[in-house]
């Protein structure tokens, strides 16, 4: 049992290696001063200089974020761009007082000129997505703007992403993220690491590659043919975005990236709303690989490689709950002799992988000219690779959910002030057992001498320790 509890273990070494090398690949790939070409802000006159005019629809879709829309609306109602081209369609599937503060804004809209619709729909078939599709149907303009409730953008942001439509080939034009509320409180001063790292390295990266990329689902500017020539929002995934994506990309059209071009965004506030995001996230990640794995098999090798590491990374989250269940068992199986120093040498290996996971995010970081002193950001680092850990279980709850394709409903991100959803009580007493079982483990460790197999354990206790506590206090 030892030898084969060892095996597994190494393997999921090897698995979490594999993928912390390939991102840091990703974030090597592209030079520094690659990345400030990328990165080097438009001139002020850049968007007036080659003026491409055409309909734009801007979609909007809804659902109880009334305490969040205000800074989007004003933003369009600043847009600068002739009102006679611009539509706005609100896709409000609310069913708290949302949809009266959402009415408010539509007749604000149309009172300064813009054409707006405010839609409603009895029903939610298809979430997100299904709104979206409605939206379409209804939709007069060329080009299809997405933005999600809680973002905002500059006056001339049309104008410059319009820009980007420089062939037929491209469909869309997808513009960076930037964080209006990433110094609120410790969670959202970590999010950021992995959020840049998603929009400096693994955009550019595959970019360069020539791999097929994503469409975040916000913050871009779509041709309408486009999404129509593919079949519209797919209703079978909870990230409808990166489902649309691939297709148009496996269809023969390209997503252009311009990191240059930013729009605010609001991020999650709370554990609670962070854990949310992320489970639709990466249960997303995984409905698609099992959607789409079939027309992967057309691509070439190396885009094929790409696209099974894009759809397949919350999938790692599997891998690391896995290698610390191991982790945890291991005390009690009374290893010695070469099964400890095996052990003990896979267990640092690990180290390698956070180390090579730390590089990359650290460069994208830099590359963003963040200025953070070196020690504020092994702090961040350290907390956000203790948090992933302590996400594990939930997250591998919602890739094998993803797997096994089980329906479930679509949940928005609570944003501030948003009361907070009926949460399952399962996951924190799971949670709350693993932890128990790291203390076991780590004394276990301790009382015998197998000091070698005690890190593991303390990270573990450490890791699920946090969100565990975090949920009792929420409660």
């Amino acid at each position: 049992m030892g030898w084969i509890s060892i095996s597994l273990f190494g393997l999921c070494v090897f698995l979490l290696l594999a993928y912390a090398f390939y991102q840091c690949y990703l974030s090597l790939s592209c030079s520094a001063r690659e990345k400030a070409i990328h990165l080097k802000p438009l001139p002020d006159d850049a968007a007036t200089a080659n003026r491409l005019e055409a309909t734009v629809t801007i979609q909007i879709a809804l659902y109880n974020e009334g305490h969040a829309v205000d800074p989007l609306f004003k933003s369009i109602l600043a847009l600068d761009y002739p009102k006679e081209l611009v539509e706005i369609q609100l896709l409000d599937d609310s069913t708290d007082h949302s949809d009266e503060i959402n009415a408010e804004w539509a007749i604000k809209l149309s009172a300064s000129g813009l054409k707006t619709s405010h839609l409603k729909r009895t029903h939610r078939d298809g979430y997100k997505a299904g709104a979206l599709n409605e939206g379409l149907k209804q939709a007069s303009g060329e080009y299809i703007a997405f933005f999600d409730a809680d973002f905002s953008f500059a006056p001339d942001w049309l104008y410059r992403t319009l820009q980007g439509f420089t062939s037929d080939q491209i469909a869309a034009v997808q513009t960076r993220w930037v964080y209006v509320n990433s110094t609120k409180n410790w969670i959202t001063r970590i999010q950021p690491l992995a959020l840049n790292h998603h929009f400096i390295n693994e955009h550019l990266g595959r970019e360069k590659a020539d791999a097929l990329t994503t469409f975040n689902g916000t913050a871009a500017l779509w041709k309408k043919s486009a999404i129509e020539s593919v079949g519209g929002f797919s209703t079978e995934t909870l990230t409808e975005d990166l489902n649309l994506a691939y297709r148009a990309q496996l269809a023969g059209f390209r997503i252009l990236y311009l990191p240059n071009i930013t729009a605010g965004s609001e991020l999650p506030d709370s554990l609670s709303a962070y854990f949310s995001q992320q489970f639709r996230w990466n249960k997303g990640a995984a409905e698609n690989f099992q959607l789409l794995k079939g027309s992967l098999k057309t691509l070439q090798l190396k885009k094929k490689f790409h696209a099974l590491m894009h759809l397949l990374g919350s999938s790692f989250y599997a891998v690391t709950f896995s290698f610390l269940l191991i982790g945890l068992s291991l005390p009690f199986m009374g290893l010695q002799g070469a099964q400890l120093q095996i052990t003990g040498l896979l267990s640092n290996l690990l180290l390698l992988a956070s180390l090579s996971l730390g590089i990359a995010l650290f460069r994208a970081d830099r590359d963003l000219h963040y200025s953070s002193s070196l020690l504020h950001w092994a702090l961040y680092f350290t907390s956000y690779l203790i948090l992933s850990a302590g996400m594990s279980y939930r997250n591998t709850r919602a890739v094998l959910e993803g797997h096994l394709r089980k329906p479930s409903t679509f949940v928005r991100t609570p944003k501030t002030n948003q009361l907070k959803r009926r949460r399952s009580r399962i996951i924190p007493i799971i949670e709350g057992l693993i932890t128990l079982l790291g203390v076991f483990s780590a004394f276990r460790a301790y009382d015998t001498q197998q000091l070698a197999l005690l890190g593991l354990p303390l990270f573990t206790t450490l890791a699920f320790g946090w969100v565990t506590i975090a949920r009792l206090k929420r409660s």
